[in-house]
C-alpha cells in the first residue's frame, strides 16, 4: 500500500507541477509581450506603442481589418476624456514645389522630381493647445502670431495654420500659403502664421530652428478610409504626461481599460519594483520556486499520508495535511499572479484557495486509493 501510494503522489505532484509551469510560462509570456518595465522618473512621460510590428504581424496588417477603424475610434474618444494625454506627434509635409530652402530642412526627400514636379518632405509636429500652452511656444515667436482656439481640430480641407522655425525665414513669408500633402491627404492649404526665435527648443534634445509647428486636425467629410485610418492612428499615438506615482498609476489602468475593452494592444507601462517588495518574477525564477515548492509539498504530504498512513484514520487528518501544503503553494502562486496587490493577499484567502483547489483534488485522488484498495 504504502509503495502505491508514494507512486500515486509522485505522479500526482509532478503532473500539478507540469501543468502549473505550463500556465506560468504563458503567463509571464503574456505579460512579456504587452508590458514593459521603467525605472520612473516624476515627473515624466510615457509615449504611446502598440505591439502590432513584431515577426509575426505588422500594423498594417491592423489597419487593414474591417474593423480597425472603430476600434480607433473608441481608442481615441478614451484618450480624448483624459486630462493627462497629450495629442502630439512628428510628422511629414510633403511639399510638391521646387523648394528654395537648404537641404536641411529636408527630412528624406528634398526636391526629388516625380510626375507632378518635385517632393520635399519637411518636418512638422502636430501639437494640442495644451502642450502649445505649456512648451510656451507663444513667448517663442518672433515674428507673427501663435494659434487661435478655434484652429485647433479643423478638418484638412481647410486652411491649416503653420508656425516655422527661424531658418524656414529664407523660404517662406509671413502670411504665405502653401500647399502640401498631410498623412495621405493631397492639396492641403497651410498658411505661415508665425516665426520662432533662433534656437527656439522643445525639449533640450530637440531644436525647433528646422521644424513646423501645426495644431491638431480632424477628418474631412469626403476623406478616404484609408486616410482616414492613418490620421486616427496619429491621434492616438500622443503621450501622457504624469507629475507623480497616482496620475502615472492612472495612464496605466486607463491603458489597461482601454486595451481590454477595445482589443487596441498597447504596450502597458509596468513600475519597476522597490527592493523591499517582492520582485516580479522571470519565468526561469517562476519555475525553479515552483519545483521547490513542490518538492517541499511532496515531503509533506509523504510524511503524514504514506508513513503514518494507519494514524491518518479520517478525512479530517486528510484535509489538516493536505491544506498545509496546499497553503504554502498558494501563497507562492497568489503572490507570483499578483505581485502589485502583494500586501492585500493574506494567508486566509490564499489558504481558502488551497483549500478549493488543491483539497478537492487531492482527496478525489485518496478516495480512489481507497476504492481501488477495498
Amino acid at each position: 500500500m504504502r509503495k502505491y501510494v508514494v507512486r500515486f503522489m509522485v505522479f500526482y505532484i509532478l503532473s500539478i507541477g507540469c501543468l502549473l509551469g505550463i500556465i506560468i510560462y504563458s503567463y509571464q509570456n503574456k505579460i512579456d509581450r504587452h508590458n514593459e518595465q521603467v525605472e520612473i522618473e516624476y515627473p515624466g512621460v510615457w509615449k504611446l506603442s502598440d505591439e502590432y510590428d513584431n515577426r509575426n504581424s505588422s500594423y498594417m496588417e491592423f489597419l487593414h481589418q474591417k474593423n480597425s477603424l472603430s476600434i480607433l475610434k473608441n481608442v481615441y474618444k478614451e484618450l480624448e476624456k483624459a486630462e493627462l494625454y497629450r495629442e502630439y506627434s512628428r510628422q511629414i509635409l510633403s511639399y510638391h514645389e521646387y523648394f528654395r530652402g537648404n537641404e536641411k530642412l529636408a527630412s528624406g526627400s528634398y526636391n526629388d522630381k516625380t510626375e507632378d514636379g518635385y517632393l520635399t518632405n519637411l518636418t512638422v509636429l502636430q501639437m494640442p493647445e495644451k502642450m502649445i500652452s505649456e512648451k510656451k511656444i507663444e513667448q517663442h515667436i518672433e515674428k507673427g502670431r501663435c494659434f487661435t482656439l478655434k484652429e485647433y481640430q479643423r478638418p484638412l480641407n481647410q486652411e491649416i495654420p503653420l508656425i516655422a522655425g527661424y531658418d524656414y525665414q529664407k523660404v517662406f513669408h509671413l502670411n504665405q500659403k502653401i500647399k502640401a500633402g498631410y498623412l495621405g491627404t493631397e492639396n492641403c492649404t497651410f498658411k505661415i502664421v508665425g516665426f520662432l526665435h533662433k534656437n527656439t527648443r522643445l525639449s533640450s534634445e530637440l531644436k525647433l530652428d528646422e521644424t513646423l509647428i501645426m495644431p491638431t486636425v480632424s477628418k474631412m467629410k469626403t476623406m478616404k478610409q484609408e486616410n482616414e485610418k492613418i490620421l486616427m492612428s496619429v491621434k492616438c499615438s500622443g503621450y501622457f504626461c504624469y507629475k507623480n506615482e497616482k496620475e502615472y498609476r492612472q495612464i496605466s489602468n486607463l491603458l489597461k481599460r482601454i486595451r481590454r475593452e477595445t482589443g487596441y494592444r498597447y504596450v502597458i507601462p509596468q513600475m519597476k519594483w522597490k527592493s523591499n517588495n517582492l520582485l516580479p518574477m522571470t519565468t526561469e525564477k517562476a519555475l525553479i520556486f515552483m519545483s521547490l515548492n513542490l518538492l517541499l509539498e511532496f515531503i509533506v504530504v509523504y510524511k503524514v499520508l504514506a508513513v503514518n498512513t494507519r494514524k491518518v484514520k479520517t478525512l479530517v487528518y486528510k484535509t489538516v495535511a493536505l491544506c498545509t501544503s496546499g497553503s504554502i503553494f498558494a501563497n507562492v502562486f497568489l503572490r507570483f499572479l499578483f505581485p502589485k496587490h502583494i500586501k492585500i493577499i493574506q494567508i486566509y484567502s490564499s489558504d481558502f484557495v488551497a483549500y478549493m483547489i488543491i483539497v478537492f483534488l487531492l482527496c478525489a485522488g485518496m478516495i480512489g486509493l481507497k476504492e481501488k484498495r477495498t
